[in-house]
C-alpha cells in the first residue's frame, strides 16, 4: 500500500480519483490496477445507485470496442464523475473502460446483493465510509477553525463568571434567564406558546433553541451563560463542516472543501461573529444560510432519477427555509438568493433544452414544505408577524411561476431572452400592484428597505467600503487577504457558468454576489458573505498551489474528455501523508499559506478582542452591583446610564435588566456634550442610579471645556477658571487607571451663610474616591443682602473663605441645609 497526500497524485495513480463531491477520497491506492478500479466503481455505485443499468450498457458497448458519450444513457455530470474517477478513460476515437473486468466484477457482485441494497422503506441521508487517514485533513481543518474561535476564552470565563463580549448577547441572556424563571413548573410547549412579543417578533427560534439547550444542561442561570458562550463556536464548526461538503460537491475536489474550511477560519468578520461568547443572532443565521445553500447544491447534484436523494434535498431545503425565516426578523432577506437561483437555473435549463419543471420540482416541493411549516409555527406559536411568516409562501409562488414559465417556453420553443423579459415585466407589475392588493405586505417590504438603507449610528450599519480606512484596506481588515483571493475566482466561475451552466456552482455564485451587495450596503452582512467567499478562496488556494506545482490540477475546470489526461500528468511532485513532507514541498506550501493568511493572523484575534469586556469595565460593573445592593436600590434606581455599546452589559450585572439600550442610545451622547448640568439632573434623577464616563467615549476626545463630559470626567464636577461647577453629580468610583469613572445623582447639601454683599466666596473640599484624591471647588457670590447658598454633592469637610464646615451624608442625600458659622 503506497500512501499519497491529498494535494498530489503521481503518474498513472492520478487517474484513480474518488467521488470528491460526496466528501470521499482514498488516500491509499493499491498497486493492483484492477483492485483500484473495482473499489472506485463500487464507490461510484454507492453514490449513484441509479447508474448501475447505465454501467451495464457501457460494459456491453466496451466489449465491442470504443464508444462515445452519445452512446451511453448518462447526463454529462454523471459521465464526468465516471471519467474523473478513472473508471472510464479517453481513447483515440472515443472512450473505453479503464478495466473492463474490474467493472464487470463489481456489477456481478451487486446483482448478488441486490435484495439487500434495494429494499429500503424510507429515504435517508447516507455518508460514505471514510478511512481514518482520510478524515485527518477534514478534522484538522475543523480543529483549526475551532481553535481560531476560542482566543478570547480567558476574557469570557473569569473566576466562575461568564462575561459575554459585546452588547447584544446580554439581551439574549436576559430573556433566557427570564424564560428559565417563567418556565418553572411549566411544560416546554407552554413556554414556547407564551413567548413575550419582544421575542416572538424578533429572534424566537434562536432564543427557544438557547433556552432548550440551557434546560437540557441543567436549567440554572450559570448554565445559560455557558450555553450562550459556546453556541457561536458550535455554529462555526457546524458551518465549517457544511462548507467542506459544499466545496467538495460544487468543485468536485475534496481539497477545495478542506481549504475552504481553513479560509473560513481565517476570515476576521466570521471570527468576530462566531467567537466564544459572542452570542448574537448572526451565528445562528450562518447555520441556516449554509443549510439552505447545501440543500440547493445537493438537489442540483443529485441523480435526477434518485427519489431517495431528491427527498433528502427536499427535507434539507424545507428545514433551511423555515430556520432562516424564524431565526431573525430580517431572515427573509436571506431567502432572496433562492429565488434568484431558481430564476436563473430555470432559464439555463431552457437553454440546455431540458425540462425546467423536471429539474426544479424538488426545489418547489422543498420551498412549499418550508412555507407550510413556517406558517403553521406562526399560527400555533405566534412567532413573527404575518408578513414575515408569509415570505416563504411568496418565494414558493414566485419560484413556481418562474419554473412554469420556463417550462412553457421550453415546450413552445421560446428563447430564454424572451422568458427573461417576461419575468422582469411580471416582477415590475407585481411590485406596482402589491400595495393595492396586499398593503400590509407592502408596508413590511418598505420597512425592510428602510432597515437596509437607514443607518442608526451603529458601526454594523455602515458600508463595507465606507469609513476612514477606504474601499480596499477597510474590507481587508474584515476579510484579510481572503476576499482578494476569492474575488477573481468568483468572477471566473461566474463567467464560466454564464457560458456553460453548472447548477451546483451557480448556488455559491448567486449567494456570493447577493451577499456582497448587502455587505456594500451594511457591513453587518460581512459574516454571511464569509461563507461563499470561503468556498471561492478555497478554490483559489488549491488552484494557486497547482500553478506552483505544489498540487495536482483541479478537475472542475476541465471537460470530461480532458480530465483523464489531466489526472495523468506525471510532472506533479508526490507528497506522502504518512511521511513528513520533504523541504522541497513543505517550505513553499507553508510560505503560500502564510502569505495568504498573513493579515488574518493579526486581524482575527484583534476583531475577536474588540467587543470583549475589559477588566476595567467588568470591575466597574461588579462594584456598581455591590454598591446598589448596599444601598438597597432596585430597578430603576440602579439603572446604569452609559455609552450604549456597553449599556446592556452594565445593566445586566447591576440590575439584571438588559432588555434595551435605547434610552442610552438616544440620550447619552447628548448628555456628554450638553452644558446645563442641572437640566440633565432633573431629566435623569427619576430613572438613573449610575452614570459611567470614559476617557474617549465613542472614540471622541475633543469635548468643549463647558461640556458635561469634561466637567465630570476631568474635573469631578469641580469649577475651573472658565466653567462653573456641577451640584448634583457625585463621583463614587474611579478605576485604577482613571479611564473609567462612576457618578451617582444626589439632591446635594446646601451650604448657606452670610458675607459682605457682592463678595465672591470659594468653597473647597478634598475628596478621596476608591483611592483617587481630588479637590472639589465651587465659587459663589453673595446677594445684595449678603446671603449666599450653594449646593454641593459630596459629604465631608468644606472650607468656605477660610471657615470650615462639616457636611454630613444625610444632608447630601436629603437636600438639607448646612449653615456656615461666621463668628
Amino acid at each position: 500500500m503506497r500512501p499519497f497526500l491529498i494535494w498530489n497524485l503521481n503518474g498513472d495513480d492520478q487517474s484513480i480519483l474518488n467521488h470528491v463531491s460526496a466528501g470521499f477520497i482514498p488516500f491509499f491506492l493499491p498497486p493492483e490496477r484492477m483492485v483500484a478500479i473495482r473499489e472506485l466503481t463500487q464507490s461510484f455505485l454507492e453514490d449513484y445507485p441509479d447508474s448501475e443499468e447505465a454501467l451495464h450498457t457501457i460494459l456491453e458497448l466496451d466489449k465491442q470496442g470504443t464508444w462515445t458519450f452519445d452512446d451511453v444513457p448518462l447526463d454529462s455530470g454523471v459521465f464526468g464523475e465516471i471519467v474523473s474517477r478513472g473508471i472510464v478513460e479517453q481513447a483515440d476515437d472515443g472512450y473505453q473502460l479503464a478495466d473492463r473486468q474490474a467493472v464487470q466484477a463489481v456489477l456481478e457482485r451487486d446483482e448478488d446483493t441486490e435484495t439487500v441494497t434495494h429494499n429500503r422503506a424510507l429515504p435517508s441521508i447516507t455518508f460514505p465510509q471514510i478511512e481514518p487517514l482520510v478524515l485527518g485533513p477534514v478534522f484538522g481543518a475543523l480543529l483549526f477553525l475551532l481553535l481560531s474561535r476560542i482566543f478570547t476564552y480567558p476574557s469570557v470565563f473569569r473566576d466562575g463568571v461568564v462575561v459575554l463580549p459585546g452588547n447584544d448577547p446580554y439581551f439574549y441572556r436576559y430573556w433566557i434567564e427570564t424564560l428559565l424563571a417563567q418556565s418553572a413548573g411549566s411544560t416546554t410547549l407552554q413556554t414556547l406558546f407564551t413567548l413575550p412579543a419582544e421575542i416572538s417578533y424578533g429572534e424566537p427560534f434562536l432564543i427557544a433553541v438557547l433556552w432548550l439547550g440551557t434546560e437540557i444542561l441543567g436549567g440554572s442561570v450559570s448554565d445559560a451563560g455557558v450555553v450562550l458562550a459556546w453556541y457561536p463556536v458550535l455554529s462555526a464548526v457546524t458551518v465549517g463542516a457544511i462548507v467542506y461538503l459544499l466545496g467538495t460537491r460544487v468543485f468536485a475536489d475534496r481539497r477545495v472543501g478542506v481549504a475552504a474550511v481553513v479560509m473560513l477560519a481565517l476570515i476576521p468578520a466570521h471570527a468576530l461573529r462566531t467567537s466564544v461568547g459572542f452570542a448574537d443572532h448572526h451565528a445562528f443565521d450562518f447555520l441556516w444560510l449554509a443549510v439552505t445553500m447545501f440543500a440547493l447544491v445537493f438537489l442540483a447534484d443529485r441523480p435526477t432519477s434518485s427519489v431517495r436523494e431528491s427527498m433528502t434535498g427536499i427535507v434539507l431545503l424545507g428545514v433551511g427555509i423555515t430556520g432562516q425565516t424564524l431565526a431573525w426578523e430580517a431572515g427573509p432577506l436571506l431567502l432572496l438568493p433562492v429565488g434568484i437561483y431558481v430564476a436563473i437555473s430555470s432559464m439555463a435549463a431552457l437553454q440546455q433544452n431540458r425540462s425546467p419543471l423536471y429539474i426544479g420540482y424538488p426545489i418547489l416541493i422543498g420551498l412549499g414544505g418550508g412555507a407550510v411549516l413556517t406558517y403553521l409555527i406562526h399560527l400555533e406559536l405566534g412567532w413573527h408577524t404575518p408578513v414575515v411568516a408569509t415570505v416563504p409562501a411568496i418565494l414558493t409562488m414566485g419560484s413556481c411561476g418562474a419554473i412554469l414559465l420556463s417550462e412553457v417556453a421550453w415546450r413552445t420553443d421560446r428563447s430564454s431572452k424572451l422568458l427573461a423579459t417576461i419575468e422582469l415585466l411580471l416582477l415590475g407589475a407585481g411590485g406596482a400592484i402589491l400595495p393595492q392588493v396586499f398593503p400590509d405586505l407592502a408596508k413590511g417590504l418598505d420597512r425592510g428597505i428602510a432597515f437596509l438603507l437607514e443607518t442608526e449610528g451603529i458601526a454594523e450599519t455602515m458600508s463595507l467600503v465606507s469609513g476612514d480606512l477606504g474601499s480596499i484596506f477597510g474590507p481587508a481588515l474584515l476579510f484579510g487577504w481572503i476576499l482578494f483571493l476569492a474575488l477573481p475566482y468568483l468572477s471566473w466561475v461566474t463567467f464560466r457558468i454564464y457560458h456553460d451552466i453548472d447548477e451546483k456552482a451557480l448556488v455559491p455564485v448567486v449567494y456570493a454576489w447577493f451577499l456582497l451587495g448587502l455587505a456594500l450596503i451594511q457591513v453587518r452582512f460581512a459574516g454571511e458573505l464569509s461563507i461563499p467567499i470561503a468556498l471561492f478562496a478555497g478554490l483559489g488556494f488549491i488552484h494557486l498551489l497547482s500553478r506552483l506545482e505544489l498540487a495536482r490540477p483541479i478537475l472542475w475546470d476541465t471537460t470530461p474528455s480532458q480530465q483523464s489526461t489531466t489526472t495523468r500528468n506525471p510532472t506533479q511532485h508526490p507528497m506522502s501523508i504518512a511521511q513528513f513532507p520533504d523541504r522541497d514541498t513543505i517550505v513553499p506550501l507553508a510560505v503560500v499559506f502564510l502569505l495568504v493568511g498573513s493579515l488574518s493572523f493579526a486581524m482575527v484575534p484583534i476583531k475577536m478582542n474588540q467587543p470583549s469586556i475589559s477588566e476595567t469595565e467588568y470591575q466597574a460593573a461588579s462594584w456598581m452591583d455591590e454598591y446598589a445592593a448596599t444601598q438597597g436600590w432596585s430597578y430603576p434606581e440602579n439603572y446604569v446610564f452609559s455609552p450604549w455599546g456597553k449599556n446592556r452589559m452594565y445593566n445586566y450585572f447591576v440590575s439584571g435588566d438588559a432588555r434595551s439600550y435605547s434610552y442610552a442610545q438616544t440620550n447619552y451622547a447628548d448628555f456628554l456634550v450638553a452644558t446645563d448640568g442641572s437640566a440633565w439632573y432633573r431629566t435623569l434623577r427619576e430613572r438613573t442610579g449610575f452614570i459611567v464616563t470614559r476617557d474617549s467615549p465613542y472614540q471622541h476626545d475633543d469635548f468643549d471645556q463647558e461640556s458635561i463630559q469634561t466637567r465630570l470626567h476631568t474635573h469631578y464636577g469641580s469649577a475651573t477658571t472658565s466653567t462653573p461647577g456641577l451640584s448634583h453629580y457625585r463621583a463614587v468610583y474611579v478605576s485604577d487607571d482613571t479611564s473609567l469613572k462612576i457618578f451617582t445623582l444626589v439632591p446635594g447639601a446646601q451650604i448657606a451663610g452670610t458675607a459682605p454683599p457682592g463678595t465672591e466666596l470659594t468653597v473647597t473640599t478634598n475628596q478621596s474616591v476608591t483611592g483617587t484624591s481630588f479637590t472639589y471647588t465651587r465659587t459663589v457670590r453673595t446677594d445684595a443682602n449678603g446671603d449666599y447658598t450653594i449646593t454641593v454633592p459630596y459629604p465631608g469637610t468644606y472650607t468656605v473663605d477660610g471657615t470650615r464646615v462639616q457636611v454630613p451624608e444625610t444632608a447630601v442625600r436629603q437636600n438639607e441645609t448646612v449653615r456656615v458659622d461666621t463668628q
